[in-house]
């Protein structure tokens, strides 16, 4: 046996296994821009052994397939996603989040005309052809259950491109690479031109759809319908002008929370969106809103954590978030989030009496821990309180922004520090306003 039958011998023990590695990573990227807002549909496949049997063959007369080991390094789409986005203008957004999210083992950038499309009869293409990105990527080897550390082992290609483009490459792949009726003409050749060029303004006109139903949500007056609505907006206010490495975050969280809040109509929320969109230090944009809504209302800190849980408890059929959030005794988890608020508000009320401004840095992350770390320092608080203080706003956005909640010693030992820089900064506040009643 060559070289070729005996990986396809291999190869059809184990399609399942390829097959389940390309469905876990299709769950991935969707759950990915699901949270995040954005419209696309993701399908998923491993190659079947006879159209592979077809692709090696052909391969084989340049490659000359020596060892099976040879051939998987060769072939990099035995398990494949597509990501068939609605409007072209997410596939950055979308990029940058597979590359936060999955190892990138290589990216390839199309159109490149060393991959274009042998076309025959010296004819010249009018238009790019193909534009996509593609990705082969490995799940992070910490993603995985111990059950499923075997899934990290293999790549994947994730091929990232608008609907319109997905099916225009699907139509000129099997015709002018895998004809099965003899080749084709070079009338053929440019109706596949012409309509490459249909499909690039199909584009832009989705483009400028896009960027009109965003224009539309920034003016509307009732509740949002859905949180890509609320992505949406944010995402035409911002116009994610943002450091590469920032991202939308839980739209899906927000969502639910504004509507807990009350605050689920663009005039409520403009105001932050614009403030957050300054802040060139954030990770996530939903996170930086969280962040100055709660820096206003310390009394939605329940509201927020309450939202949590409860997006988290419709993905728990999924196995994506810890199943055990809402079973779990939550009671010192949310006592320490209503000390959290208390000490937010004194710190804040001492700040304005002191008349100190609360932060010199716009676009400083950290909003609380650079109050609070700031104003211990002014009070001259020695170096082990102040590492409790950043242990308390870590514990805080651990509550907030991680999936797992804090393991209960953790929460005890914060709600023992809270109160005691509670009682500090009170004492100071009292000590101070003192001071200017008696100016």
């Amino acid at each position: 046996m060559n070289a070729i039958d005996i990986f396809l011998q291999q190869y059809t023990k184990e399609y399942d296994y390829f097959y389940e590695l390309a469905k876990k990573v299709a769950g991935v990227c969707e759950t990915l821009l699901q949270r995040n807002g954005i419209h696309a549909v993701i399908t998923y496949r491993a190659k079947r052994p006879d159209s592979l049997k077809e692709k090696l063959i052909k391969r084989n007369e340049a490659k000359a397939y020596e060892s099976i080991e040879q051939i998987y390094q060769d072939i990099a789409d035995l398990a494949g996603v597509r990501i068939a986005t609605y409007f072209p203008g997410d596939r950055g957004e979308i990029a940058r989040l597979i590359e936060a999210e999955f190892q990138t083992d290589k990216a390839k950038y199309f159109p490149n005309p060393e991959n274009a499309t042998p076309f025959m009869f010296n004819y010249k293409r009018r238009f790019a052809g193909y534009d996509a990105i593609h990705y082969r990527v490995r799940i992070k080897d910490v993603r995985l259950e111990d059950s499923k550390k075997r899934f990290s082992q293999s790549q994947v290609e994730i091929q990232i491109a608008s609907a319109l483009m997905h099916a225009w490459a699907e139509v000129e792949h099997d015709l002018a690479y895998k004809p099965k009726m003899g080749s084709l003409s070079e009338e053929e050749y440019r109706i596949l031109d012409e309509l490459n060029g249909m499909v690039l303004s199909g584009e832009i006109a989705l483009e400028r759809l896009q960027k009109a139903f965003n224009q539309r949500i920034s003016k509307i007056q009732h509740s949002f319908n859905n949180h890509f609505e609320l992505a949406a907006l944010i995402r035409e206010k911002i116009r994610m002008d943002m450091p590469y490495n920032t991202y939308m975050g839980r739209a899906d969280i927000l969502f639910r929370f504004l509507q807990k809040v009350d605050m689920d109509k663009p005039k409520d929320i403009c105001m932050y969106i614009r403030v957050a969109g300054n802040i060139k230090q954030a990770r996530t944009i939903v996170k930086k809103m969280v962040d100055l809504i709660l820096e206003d209302y310390p009394q939605y800190y329940n509201s927020y954590i309450e939202a949590k849980y409860e997006v988290f408890g419709i993905a728990a059929h999924l196995a994506e978030e810890p199943t055990n959030l809402m079973e779990r005794d939550n009671a010192k988890l949310y006592q320490y989030i209503e000390l959290w608020a208390e000490l937010q508000t004194e710190v804040k009320q001492l700040y304005e009496a002191m008349e100190v401004r609360i932060c010199d840095d716009s676009e400083n992350v950290d909003i609380y821990e650079c109050r609070l770390i700031k104003m211990l320092q002014l009070l001259g608080t020695d170096d082990e309180q102040i590492d409790e203080a950043r242990y308390l706003y870590n514990l805080r956005n651990n509550i907030l922004f991680a999936a797992e909640p804090p393991e209960e010693d953790l929460l005890i030992n914060g709600n023992r520090y809270l109160r005691r820089f509670i009682n500090t900064i009170r004492e100071c506040l009292a000590k101070v306003q003192g001071k200017n009643e008696n100016i």
